[in-house]
């Protein structure tokens, strides 16, 4: 509920601060003292767009503030996922400067206008403006008749739910079987072509580094002779070669024999001898591998392309390759293997699909049967409200395909006079209408609302004498689950207010102020007692209007 609203600089008002109770608050005041004013303020703080020429004359900025308390857990839940400490109380604070920045924070942090709007439902129904009432919307409309149908449709939709899942999961095994017949031997096509080139390439693990190894080496054959000859000339057998040098040094440290110390570097000289031998037939085996093929190159560089380009389709290295193939293999033998399962996977879905069509037929059926009891009841609260030429209709629409929701598009069509086609609540014109609609409606629906505070203008436009106490009564009855904010100017709806609050205006300087003031005691018989009189106070009137309140006081909410 609304519990606080402080305003600063909103048009009329310089500095207002209201405090708000449960029940139905009532506004009372002439027109034009200001009553509105509060009401769009309270629109601006939850994300309705003001321009700047609503800044109060010769001020740098508005600022609004609203205290609220014992928050719906959908507005808990809502604050809670976008990381807004929230527990009982949330205070929003909206402040828009005359240089056009916008700034909000809702319990000190930051906020922004698109979450404002969305925030705004879970605490607020506006019936002031078209475009902020939620029930307006004909999304809403269908959740709303299946919460009055009750617990027959919660059971069909609950059933239609499962089955839902189940058409789901028999979607994904067909997928995994291929598909419908084309699918399947599109994607058998696929498969086998995939398996075949795979397979046709014969690939090793570790292959395509040997071969790029070759190609390095026959690239450079050239130079890798050259160099390899002149090694190879360094260490044969020739007079002045390293090898014959070091068999010379090992004849010489022989001669040394009983000497320990040149036995000790013979022996290392023999060592060093016989890994250049070594090194001199390796070069030799590598020289007689340089020579270059181009044949090879070619059947190599070929090879190496072809490994590249399955790579490149099947995966980055040759081990992921190969397990491709192996996939599509098993794939292919699934899909050769799976027509049986795949009829009787067609039969179960074609069986589910009949039931599910059973339920959907069932659930409009019920929603009809429902819809009629629902307009009945909505025209008949309609004319208790002195609309006794309304009409309000449910109309169906039938969607392609099966959801959650069954197969229905439902549309709450309404008509305030004789003669006139029931249209959508959207075009509604009258202001009056739209609140009075919203008043049988709300009375019909009960808890429905997500909103815990509902706000009524222009409620008591065209009706007067008893017709004004039934809109009192039903105002009440809703305040057995939400607080209400009203304005009115007719004294048999004021009468059942909790909490009254005068809205006035004054002179000061030649600058007009609107000011608010909560009524006690007698102050609010007075109060209802100008209504009555035109502003004059007269035993009468005040007599009449104690009698009112009195009468309301005794009423028992529905």
């Amino acid at each position: 509920m609304l519990q606080t609203l402080k305003i600063e600089n909103f048009a009329l008002i310089e500095n207002l601060s209201v405090d708000f109770e449960k029940g139905l608050n009532i506004l009372l005041g002439e027109t034009g003292s200001g009553k509105s004013l509060i009401f769009k303020s309270l629109l601006f703080v939850l994300g309705a767009k003001v321009d700047r020429s609503t800044i109060r004359s010769g001020k740098d900025f508005v600022r609004v503030q609203a205290l609220f308390s014992d928050l719906s857990q959908d507005a808990i839940s809502f604050l809670s996922e976008l990381g807004y400490q929230c527990d009982d109380q949330l205070l929003i604070v909206r402040m828009l400067s005359q240089d056009g920045k916008n700034q909000i924070r809702i319990n000190g942090m930051m906020a922004t206008t698109a979450i404002l709007k969305e925030l705004s439902p879970l605490l607020v129904d506006f019936y002031t403006q078209h475009e902020s009432v939620d029930m307006l919307n004909a999304k809403n409309h269908l959740t709303m008749l299946d919460k009055f149908a009750g617990e027959d449709v919660k059971k069909i939709k609950e059933e239609l739910a499962g089955l839902l899942q189940q058409i789901s999961l028999i979607n994904k095994k067909i997928k995994a079987l291929g598909g419908d017949e084309n699918e399947r031997a599109r994607l058998s096509s696929l498969l086998k072509f995939q398996y075949d080139e795979i397979e046709q390439a014969g690939l090793e693990v570790g292959e395509d580094e040997k071969i790029r190894e070759r190609l390095k080496v026959l690239n450079n054959s050239e130079k890798i002779f050259n160099v390899v000859s002149n090694c190879e000339m360094l260490l044969s057998d020739n007079p002045d070669s390293v090898l014959n040098q070091l068999q010379e040094i090992s004849s010489q440290l022989g001669s040394l024999s009983g000497i320990e110390e040149a036995s000790a570097f013979k022996e290392r000289v023999d060592s060093t001898r016989y890994e250049l031998e070594d090194i001199f037939e390796g070069l030799v085996s590598l020289k007689e591998q340089t020579t270059f093929d181009q044949r090879e190159f070619d059947m190599l560089d070929q090879r190496n392309d072809l490994i590249k380009s399955l790579c490149r389709k099947y995966g980055g290295s040759i081990e992921a390759v190969i397990e491709f193939g192996q996939n599509a293999k098993q794939q292919l033998d699934l899909l050769e293997d799976g027509e049986f399962e795949l009829e009787k996977l067609e039969k179960q879905k074609r069986n589910v699909l009949c039931k599910m069509q059973e339920l959907a037929d069932q659930l409009t059926t019920v929603r009809k049967q429902t819809a009629l009891t629902v307009e009945k009841r909505v025209e008949n609260e309609l004319k208790e409200l002195g609309m006794k030429s309304s009409t309000f209709e449910v109309e169906f629409d039938k969607l392609e395909k099966i959801g959650v929701n069954g197969q229905d598009d439902v549309k709450f069509n309404f008509s305030a006079n004789a003669g006139q086609q029931a249209r959508s609540l959207a075009k509604i014109a009258s202001g009056g209408e739209l609140s009075r609609f919203m008043l049988a409606i709300k009375n019909i629906f009960a808890q429905d609302g997500a909103s815990s505070t509902l706000l009524f203008d222009e409620i008591d436009a065209g009706i007067s004498g008893e017709t004004g106490k039934i809109v009192g009564q039903k105002l009440k009855n809703i305040t057995s689950f939400s607080q209400i904010l009203c304005i009115t100017h007719l004294p048999q709806v004021a009468a059942f207010g909790d909490n009254f609050i005068n809205v006035s205006k004054t002179e000061i300087d030649g600058q007009t102020f609107s000011q608010a003031n909560l009524l006690q005691g007698e102050e609010i018989a007075k109060a209802i007692a100008r209504i009555t009189g035109g502003n004059e106070l007269s035993n009468i009137a005040l007599s009449h209007a104690k009698e009112m309140l009195k009468s309301a006081k005794d009423y028992r909410p529905l």
